[in-house]
């Protein structure tokens, strides 16, 4: 075996670099007199692998630490070498107090290796020892780097709060509360100065919905206002309802509440996704005669599910609770931009009798968190049970595509981890359930396209043998996303893309049943702006299944319906998703990757069906090709690529000819691609491809929300009309008898 060593040393942290001869796996570490602290890492041929920080008892016992504190770096194959790079804290004692652990000292320390070809031993049996001097005296002392103390935000809610949210960890909290009408909450700030809260259309200050609130010598205020630009102005109607405050010990609390739909042109309507909360606060309370500007860097904006719980989920577990987990771990990724990995487990053999899942947790990784995008979970079909599934890329993986593609459980970025189910529902696992193999799939997000690397992922299931009355499904409904699926020139602000769930379909899986929609997670990718499902019923348009108008990429939720929504056999569905690609130079394509787009809507149902997991619709080739066709009349285009021959094989030719149209920017573009979305013919898959071409339904009706506001602002009137008419009687009056006196 041959082995070679670089390094590069900071005050903090040393970094290596190891080129190992190939073999199935390598061990390198440090060894010490009661144990080897150790890293055990392999790559495949796909550049995807495995990097694990272990320790090495003098029994030769291998076994994973608690806690990683080796970080590879980066992994790659050069010439008949393995090499990889990674770091770690000179000092552990720096992060952590773990016995699993060595300190690295200046001088000669020990230095452990080994290498096998088979899968990795429990009881390591090769392991080699050489001397070596990593750390020079000159170099020490080496001390542990200043870390700030966490900031803690000490202080109790006046209330019992079903959601909260810590807006800035240790200085400003959230909690609420809320109904179909109202919204109660709540603002603990650490601060003796003044607190700001409130809503945004967008993200920023301007055009925001706030309250503003301060403590001055015991003399509360707080104002209902809004901003123009960068102007914090008090609303003419004062429409958020002081309940109670306080200031003590340096931190400041306001309980408030206002209706969800205020009516009034200086107020945000809290909605299905919610605007953007925003929050800011300063040091000190204003001056006399002065006011609230511009916040600096004490204020932040969030998206926030407001009349939906969040991650905070407080729960009293069933008394015969049991919990499985389902990891990924130590896993490297390779150094492309998009990375679906899958791992297959087999439901456990011991679960001979059903257990309904009544809540899930996805505990996400430490490291790399940034780049996790979504992690989803697939049920394969009755009577698969993986024997030859094998974990790595999802979209090289036959099986995967073959036997597993119904998404049943689901967490995007911006989510919340945690979720339960109502009371009256929950998911199916083991006993007499029609799936025995699982397979979790990880989009991991690289940008960068640096060396991936996932130290572990867990989904939780908490699960119980006292089954609920309502067990649980998930349809996935919405466009496929292929480059013939979806295709959005570039500069487009508002591009419109429907995908249709047929009553063909409806009728033939339905027939007399209904399902209960009981909560839906729509999904896109970075162009998204909003995404809804209406349901036609008998040809007429009875309104939206769910609608998120204000969709953002970086906060994608699972919304509960309340009340749930109900479709039956006499029903069709249309989901649309609206995207915006105004900083766009080119085309963009449907696709599995973060740049290219999706258009989904995934609705948890009851009661489960076996046969209904997907209704998926896609634009009718024959005329994507009709539309470079009429494309190439006023734009050049390379037509080259495009066989005669109309099948489906033949899609990626589509993309193709399209990335050759030089000027993709132009309006002309834009509005043939507006046109052709309207009125395009389309195919479905409803379980199976459906051959038959159909078009677009033409709707009898156009659903109009009702308008909340209507009411109040003819109450507003008439009573308005009501007064003057009264005025106008007095004054007539008045005048009358003045003849006579």
């Amino acid at each position: 075996m041959q082995l070679c060593e670089t390094s590069e040393v900071t005050p903090y942290r040393l970094i290596l670099h190891k080129f190992v001869n190939s073999s199935k796996w390598a061990l390198f570490g440090l060894g010490g007199s009661n144990f080897s602290d150790v890293v055990v890492t392999w790559l495949n041929q796909d550049q995807i692998g495995h990097f694990s920080d272990r320790y090495l008892l003098p029994n030769k016992q291998l076994l994973l630490d608690s806690e990683t504190n080796w970080i590879p770096l980066d992994a790659f194959y050069k010439d008949e070498f393995f090499v990889f790079k990674f770091k770690r804290f000179i000092k552990v004692s720096c992060k952590s107090n773990s016995n699993e652990d060595l300190n690295i000292e200046p001088g000669t320390i020990q230095l452990v290796f080994a290498t096998g070809n088979n899968l990795v031993p429990d009881v390591i049996d090769n392991l080699n020892r050489v001397e070596i001097t990593l750390l020079n005296e000159k170099d020490a002392p080496f001390s542990c780097p200043i870390i700030a103390p966490k900031q803690e935000l000490n202080s109790t809610p006046t209330d019992i709060y079903t959601n909260t949210f810590e807006l800035i960890p240790g200085v400003y909290k959230l909690f609420w509360n809320y109904t179909d009408k109202d919204l109660i909450a709540e603002i603990h700030c650490k601060t003796n100065g003044w607190v700001g809260f409130g809503l945004s259309p967008n993200g920023g200050m301007d055009k925001s919905d706030v309250i503003i609130g301060w403590i001055s010598n015991g003399q509360v205020n707080f104002t209902d206002r809004h901003i123009v630009q960068k102007q914090v102005l008090i609303d003419q109607k004062q429409d958020w309802i002081l309940l109670g405050s306080s200031e003590k010990n340096g931190i400041n609390i306001f309980k408030f509440k206002r209706n969800i739909n205020l009516c009034d042109e200086e107020d945000l309507k809290i909605d299905a996704g919610s605007p953007n909360v925003i929050f800011a606060y300063g040091e000190n309370d204003p001056q006399p005669g002065m006011d609230i500007t511009y916040h600096g860097t004490k204020r932040g904006t969030v998206k926030i599910n407001l009349i939906s719980s969040t991650e905070e989920i407080v729960s009293t577990p069933e008394p015969d609770t049991e919990i499985i987990d389902f990891n990924i771990k130590n896993l490297i990724l390779p150094k492309v931009e998009t990375t679906y990995y899958c791992k297959g487990f087999q439901i456990p053999k011991n679960l001979t009798q059903k257990r309904h899942v009544y809540k899930y947790e996805f505990i996400l990784p430490d490291i790399n968190f940034k780049n996790m995008h979504h992690a989803l979970l697939y049920e394969c079909v009755p009577g698969y049970f993986g024997e030859t599934f094998e974990d790595g890329d999802c979209y090289t993986n036959g099986e995967k595509a073959q036997f597993c593609q119904a998404i049943s459980i689901g967490w995007a970025v911006g989510g919340q981890t945690i979720f339960l189910y109502p009371k009256d529902t929950a998911y199916p696992i083991g006993g007499d359930t029609d799936y025995s193999y699982i397979v979790l799939e990880l989009h991991y997000d690289n940008p960068e396209m640096e060396l991936g690397y996932v130290d572990k992922v867990t989904l939780r299931y908490y699960m119980t043998k006292n089954l609920r009355k309502n067990e649980l499904g998930v349809l996935t409904v919405g466009t496929a996303s292929t480059p013939f699926g979806i295709v959005i020139p570039p500069k487009a602000e508002q591009q419109s893309i429907k995908s249709y769930c047929f009553n063909d379909c409806l009728n033939k899986k339905l027939s007399t049943q209904s399902l209960t929609i009981i909560s839906s997670l729509p999904h896109t990718h970075l162009t998204g702006r909003a995404v809804s499902t209406k349901i036609i019923r008998n040809g007429k348009d009875i309104g939206y299944l769910f609608r998120n108008k204000y969709y953002d990429f970086n906060y994608q939720n699972t919304y509960l319906l309340n009340p749930t929504v109900q479709i039956t056999s006499d029903d069709e569905l249309i989901t649309e998703c609206i995207y915006s690609t105004k900083d766009r130079t080119k085309f963009t394509y449907g696709g599995m990757g973060t740049r290219q787009e999706m258009c989904f809507q995934f609705l948890a149902y009851y009661p489960r069906r076996n046969d209904f997991k997907g209704c998926i619709s896609f634009p009718a080739y024959e005329d994507v090709r009709s539309l470079l066709l009429e494309l190439n009349k006023t734009e050049n285009i390379d037509l080259s690529s495009l066989n005669t021959n109309d099948q489906p094989e033949y899609f990626q030719d589509f993309s193709n000819a399209f990335s050759t149209l030089k000027n993709q920017e132009s309006e002309n573009v834009r509005q043939l691609f507006t046109t052709f979305y309207n009125a395009t013919r389309v195919r479905f898959a409803c379980g199976e491809f459906e051959k038959k071409i159909f078009n677009q339904t033409k709707l009898i009706n156009q659903y109009i929300e009702e308008d909340q506001c209507k009411e109040t602002v003819t109450s507003k009137i008439t009573v308005e009309t009501f007064a003057k008419k009264i005025a106008n009687f007095f004054v007539s009056v008045y005048n009358f008898l003045r003849k006579f006196f």
